[in-house]
């Protein structure tokens, strides 16, 4: 009687239910799962990593259409008159350099046969060089703008990516070729393929086809060097031939690889996702033995699976699950899941609180970068113009004044030559702190270039060209104090531009006001401060 209402019980029916089942599923499982893993999940993985590499594809192409972009507006708005000027058309260049600085190893000018006029930043050995015997110029000269193959440059022997656009002047005639040239491995370029790997052994190329020449690895002992010879890696022998897409085969060094390929849009280069199979899927033999091992615990212990799955997992995750889908659809603000158990679903809920927690920190910090100076902490160009709108707009709801001084070190080139990089940005730290002690709690500390700040000021009081005198004086004094670097004290000075409006004005004129300021305290003998004339008000 007892047996016949022990099988009667629903329990431990599931429970004999459950353990046929798993024996036969195993059973199963165990003969198909080979080509599961060689069928199923190489197609899983090949189509995750061609996800990766088109992103990756896309981003290095926006990197490029930035610089060309910028290249065309230059060009289009060059001044020809400047041709004839070297010095002039240095300084042009100069100016268009520090406002936005996406070439890395500058820009240059050169006449139509090819010989370089003028170069900022200069590089010994570029003015006067001739590029009229490569090939990208011949396409300017014939109207066309160039993303040029990467090479190592004649003049400074690094690797380089070369930029030309044509010149014209008012008739129409190509008079100059207009060139930028971007260090490969610079900062905001292909730099950022060093950090990132595809688990602990695969990883990303970024291929020139045309040279068969690897630009950027996550192997930094892989860049800059020749792909292997043909026949050693047959489906990148396939890529450089034109294909695009994902494959499976064995690289020169004889691993099995998984391979994405994806086209960089508007240059001839590809990217390649590449990760070894036996890291993209677990052992085969492994993971019978965890099939078999599984299917005798889980015979053994499956009546307690069931019950606490009932009585204590499901109704947790259930409601974690319900919870979060709220959270996707909208319904709920993003806020952490509560855990009821520490057990696999608190686990698993937890982890969702982390990956929620760093996907905030990582949104506040995109914003943070997006808005500040990555070496100083101060606000960058971008969160300057919205300060100074902000300032302006406060001045004129409370009928007092702007005041923005424009700071340039001098001084500072002689360190970072001297002592190296490394030090010229401790300067610019230091010096950052010290206008930061200067600064009032509503006043806003910027960089907007190399050594470059701008302190924006307004409620100084009237008359506020006085406010603006007395902040002066105390930038220079704080700026004035000596600097102790390698043991060695040094002093800086620095030369400000102060202009001031005391109703409503242009953020832009007020800036350009302030910086031709400073340009005259430069030319009247640096370490002085000089007020441009008042601006008129902006129309409302």
């Amino acid at each position: 009687m007892k047996l016949k209402s022990l099988f009667n019980n629903l329990v431990t029916r599931l429970v004999l239910f459950a353990i046929f089942a798993i024996i036969a599923s195993a059973t199963v499982r165990y003969f198909v799962v080979k080509n599961f893993l060689h069928q199923d999940q190489t197609v899983v993985a090949a189509e995750q990593q061609s996800v990766i590499a088109n992103y990756l594809a896309q981003d290095i192409n926006q990197r490029l259409m930035e610089r060309r972009h910028f290249l065309e507006q230059l060009a289009a708005t060059f001044p020809v008159d400047l041709l004839t000027k070297p010095p002039q058309l240095r300084e042009w260049l100069r100016d268009r350099q520090t406002l936005n600085p996406v070439f890395s190893m500058g820009l240059y000018v050169a006449d139509t046969r090819g010989i370089i006029l003028a170069d900022y930043p200069t590089s010994q050995g570029r003015a006067g060089f001739n590029i009229g015997a490569y090939t990208d110029v011949q396409s300017v000269r014939n109207g066309a703008v160039v993303i040029g193959e990467p090479l190592i440059s004649p003049v400074s022997q690094q690797a380089i990516l070369p930029m030309l656009a044509p010149v014209h002047d008012a008739a129409g005639r190509i008079v100059a070729v207009f060139g930028g040239t971007t260090g490969l491995n610079s900062p905001g370029f292909l730099d950022h393929l060093k950090a990132v790997r595809l688990g602990d052994a695969g990883g990303f190329l970024v291929v020139s086809p045309v040279k068969r020449l690897i630009l950027a690895s996550t192997d930094n002992g892989q860049a800059l060097q020749p792909l292997p010879p043909l026949g050693a890696d047959e489906l990148m022998d396939k890529a450089v031939s034109g294909y695009r897409g994902t494959g499976m085969g064995r690289n020169a060094d004889g691993i099995e690889e998984i391979k994405a390929m994806s086209a960089i849009g508007n240059t001839g280069w590809f990217v390649v996702a590449r990760l070894p199979v036996a890291a993209a899927l677990p052992a085969e033999a492994r993971f019978l033995a965890v099939i078999m091992r599984g299917t005798l615990v889980q015979t053994i212990v499956i009546f307690f699976v069931i019950f606490m799955a009932v009585l204590w997992f499901f109704r947790p995750l259930q409601r974690a699950a319900a919870l979060a889908d709220k959270m996707t659809r909208g319904e709920l603000p993003l806020t952490p899941l509560p855990v009821a158990h520490n057990d696999e679903v608190g686990h698993l809920t937890l982890a969702f609180n982390r990956l929620l927690a760093r996907l905030k920190q990582h949104q506040a910090e995109l914003q943070h970068q997006a808005h500040h100076d990555i070496l100083t902490g101060l606000p960058n160009r971008m969160m300057l113009a919205d300060r100074m709108l902000e300032a302006i707009a406060l001045a004129h709801r409370d009928n007092t004044g702007v005041a923005l001084l424009f700071l340039d070190l001098d001084g500072f080139k002689p360190i970072n030559d001297t002592l190296g990089h490394k030090c010229g940005d401790q300067v610019l730290q230091e010096i950052a702190q010290r206008l930061l002690r200067v600064a009032r709690h509503s006043d806003t500390v910027a960089r907007v270039g190399g050594d470059e700040f701008v302190l924006l000021a307004h409620d100084l009081g009237t008359p506020l060209e006085f406010g603006a005198r007395a902040l002066a004086e105390k930038c220079l004094t704080v700026i004035a104090e000596p600097l102790s670097l390698q043991q060695t004290d040094w002093q800086l000075g620095v030369s400000i531009g102060i202009a001031v409006c005391e109703a409503g004005c242009d953020a832009e004129q007020l800036l350009q006001a302030a910086d031709k300021a400073m340009y005259e305290a430069k030319r009247l003998g640096r370490g002085r401060y000089v007020i441009a004339p008042a601006l008129e008000a902006a129309p409302a």
